[in-house]
């Protein structure tokens, strides 16, 4: 059962334009004030968590140019961060996808003032990536960047980092080497996992209650554990999808095999749709971000007169713009496999998969607590010691930084989910 499509209608848009950052310290004051409002209200985080030992890291690389770049599988690191930049008593610079700024009509203007600026996904954002060399160069404050891009909503789940971070370091640091410097600029890798704070099982049994109501005609069976009734419900919405895309499995395939094969078809008819080859050696997650990227490409793309190429690429963009729901369909998917909660049954991976699904059935997804945003810092990564080999060879040198990076914040997140208690 899909949630309902968008509807967009064919017309001339504005096409977006860049925001820099406007750091206003007064308004980003007050934030930081009301803050731990916000974390509890609207996000239900009651604490944050960050060892002395890594605000010690983090304290002495100050006057040091830095990027951060924090895990997104939770798809509320921002205000982590934000958190973190107050205790350390510093502003940060934010880089955040449009979507961000399109979200409200006053969201634009205060989160450029709160450090954040923009960049258009899938096309060579010029004004974007020289506003990140600027603002390393300078080294004023420290940058927040997101390697994964995108979020999948799952908190054990790290998407394979882009290259466009170590990137855009590399661009700045070639810049300080005409100016004849040649200063540390460090990438930190940061982990960041939810965990409850009280026994989740009556949120646990209300989500799985609403889902059955919507669902099925008749109530549970009583002899089903939370686990199963989780698997009968993804098993409601899998076939749902099945009869919507046509597909009639296999009797023998698996619950995760006729998973795979759905997210495999809907790639699938996308790339077909955007014109693009599909890959199926690399992994799914990395050519769906392919895939919303060259959406963005064509969605976010100006034309030039003739005023009917002009209408020709309108419209266009409004044939492309119902894939974006396609897309995130299949990242609502990604972990929806008996895995992910079958071999770590914990309350926050439970209700990590209950929030998709009712983000499934009901067009909406939920955001449970009371808990505690763990914070942990890797090892920074001074790009300094790749700069000879970013000079002979930038793809190995591209691929090694990214590597590192990527696996660091893997594997705090890995030993910070040891923290979950199973529910028992």
């Amino acid at each position: 059962m899909s949630a309902p499509r968008k509807k967009y209608l064919i017309g001339k848009s504005e096409p977006f334009k860049f925001r820099p950052p406007k750091n206003s310290s007064f308004l980003i004051w007050s934030v930081k004030l009301i803050l731990p409002l916000i974390l509890r209200l609207a996000l239900k985080v009651f604490a944050v968590e960050v060892k002395e030992e890594d605000l010690r890291r983090l304290k002495e690389l100050k006057g040091h140019r830095v990027v951060l770049t924090p895990s997104h599988s939770g798809g509320l690191e921002p205000f982590i961060l934000f958190h973190l930049s107050k205790v350390l008593g510093e502003e940060f610079n934010f880089l955040a996808a449009k979507s961000v700024f399109e979200s409200f009509p006053f969201a634009g203007w205060l989160i450029q003032r709160l450090g954040i600026y923009s960049i258009v996904q899938g096309i060579p954002d010029k004004s974007s990536f020289r506003m990140t060399k600027q603002l390393l160069v300078e080294g004023k404050r420290r940058l927040v960047i997101f390697p994964e891009g995108y979020t999948c909503w799952q908190n054990d789940i790290v998407m394979p980092f882009q290259q466009g971070v170590a990137q855009l370091a590399f661009w700045a640091y070639e810049d300080l080497d005409k100016r004849g410097e040649l200063p540390p600029l460090y990438l930190v890798p940061i982990a960041i996992k939810y965990i409850y704070l009280r026994d989740m099982r009556n949120e646990i049994e209300s989500s799985l209650q609403r889902l059955e109501n919507k669902l099925f005609s008749l109530s549970k069976p009583k002899h089903l554990n939370l686990y199963n009734r989780l698997l009968r419900i993804g098993e409601a919405v899998l076939s749902a999808n099945e009869k919507e895309f046509n597909v009639h499995p296999n009797k023998d395939a698996s619950l995760n095999e006729r998973i795979q094969h759905i997210k495999e078809l809907i790639v699938s008819r996308v790339s077909h749709a955007l014109g693009v080859s599909s890959l199926p050696e690399q992994p799914l997650l990395e050519r769906i971000r392919y895939l919303l990227n060259t959406i963005d490409h064509i969605v976010y793309s100006e034309s030039e007169p003739p005023e009917y190429v002009e209408h020709l690429l309108q419209k266009r963009q409004q044939e492309v713009r119902v894939l974006y729901d396609d897309l995130w369909q299949v990242l609502r998917f990604v972990a929806l496999y008996e895995g992910y909660v079958g071999d770590t049954l914990t309350p926050e991976r439970f209700l990590d998969v209950l929030g998709l699904f009712e983000l499934e059935v009901f067009g909406r997804g939920r955001i449970w607590g009371p808990r505690k945003a763990l914070v942990k810092l890797g090892e920074p990564i001074n790009l300094k010691n790749y700069y000879l080999q970013y000079q002979t060879n930038k793809r190995d040198a591209l691929r090694d930084v990214t590597t590192t990076l990527e696996s660091s914040v893997g594997q705090m997140l890995a030993k910070l989910s040891h923290q979950s208690k199973p529910i028992e």
